[in-house]
This record gives structure tokens, C-alpha cells and sequence, in this order.
């Protein structure tokens, strides 16, 4: 025989707001995946609208990827952040719906924060490759 458990109103919410943030942060992921794309196209078909690269646009571009990278840095680190209550249901007993719900809210939280930096990942991208399209 199973116990029955029904989450509450509250804990029902961190699970609407996990849904709602890994529904945005997907889609945010995915348009950053079809503008890298895009790029690597341009750059592998040498597409260009012809202005003149400078040093500047050079290094502009080389800004961007390194602003990117730290914002995979970012996000490395806010999932690893989310481990530590997802550790305690398996380690420990009596407290896993507690543990679950803390480790839940966490990721909701994370999920948050990487709708954001998934934003700003498809900015700068965006700006790289129209940086590329232009000046390559």
C-alpha cells in the first residue's frame, strides 16, 4: 500500500514557477542556438554585406565572446548551486518532501536567473553575428 501526498497551494506554486522558467529559459536557449547557427552558416559560406573590418570591430567581437563565456561560467555555477538540497533527499530520511521543495525552489530561482543570462546570451551573440554578416 502507498501513502498519498498532495502538495499543498504553496508548493504547487514553486512547481508552476519551475515550469514557467524552464519554459522561457528554453525557448531563450533555442533562439540563441539558431543565431549561433546562423553564424557558423555565414562564416562557413563567407555570406558578408561587404563593409570594411577595422581593429576595432575586431576587438568588439573578441569582447563579446569573452562576455559569453562568462556567462556560461554563470550558469555552470547556478546549477552546481542547486545540488545541495537534491543531495540531502538521497543522504538523508524523513525530510525528502522538505528537501525536494528547498532543492525545487532553488532551480526555480536558477531557472530565473538563466532566463536572464540566456537573454543576454543571444544579445551579444546577435551582435556578433551581425558584427560577422557585415564585416567578415
Amino acid at each position: 500500500m502507498t501513502a498519498n501526498y498532495e502538495f499543498t497551494a504553496e508548493q504547487n506554486e514553486t512547481f508552476k514557477g519551475l515550469v514557467r522558467y524552464m519554459k522561457r529559459s528554453g525557448t531563450m536557449i533555442a533562439i540563441a542556438s539558431v543565431i549561433l547557427f546562423a553564424y557558423h552558416m555565414i562564416d562557413h559560406f563567407g555570406i558578408t554585406l561587404g563593409g570594411t573590418p577595422s581593429p576595432a570591430v575586431y576587438y568588439v567581437d573578441l569582447t563579446l565572446w569573452c562576455m559569453l563565456s562568462g556567462v556560461g561560467a554563470v550558469v555552470a555555477v547556478l546549477l552546481l548551486r542547486a545540488t545541495g538540497a537534491f543531495t540531502a533527499v538521497i543522504q538523508t530520511e524523513g525530510n525528502d518532501v522538505e528537501h525536494l521543495m528547498s532543492g525545487l525552489a532553488r532551480l526555480r530561482d536558477i531557472l530565473r536567473m538563466l532566463f536572464s543570462a540566456a537573454t543576454v546570451g543571444s544579445a551579444l551573440l546577435a551582435v556578433s553575428f551581425t558584427l560577422l554578416l557585415v564585416y567578415s
